[in-house]
């Protein structure tokens, strides 16, 4: 027997949607711009997120993601 709420879904779905929505709205804030175009290129991008990427693994919590993004902000991505 299929459980529903008072919306006809299923705890299931609601929680996929939730997820999704969540982590959606935590990768929209990674800097992606550097204000000196010498550095403006997905090269120097990738090399310094994987750096900031090593210095901060995952962690269960998802703190790991504003650790990154103030990461890759200190090293002038905005």
């Amino acid at each position: 027997m299929k459980v529903l709420n008072k919306f006809n879904t299923s705890g299931i779905q609601v929680g996929s949607s939730l997820l999704l929505s969540l982590t959606l709205v935590a990768c929209g804030g990674f800097p992606t711009a550097h204000p000196d175009p010498a550095k403006n290129n997905s090269t120097n991008y990738t090399n310094d997120f994987k750096d900031c990427a090593q210095a901060y693994p995952e962690t269960p919590d998802g703190v790991y993601l504003k650790s990154r993004i103030a990461c890759l902000q200190l090293k002038g991505w905005r």
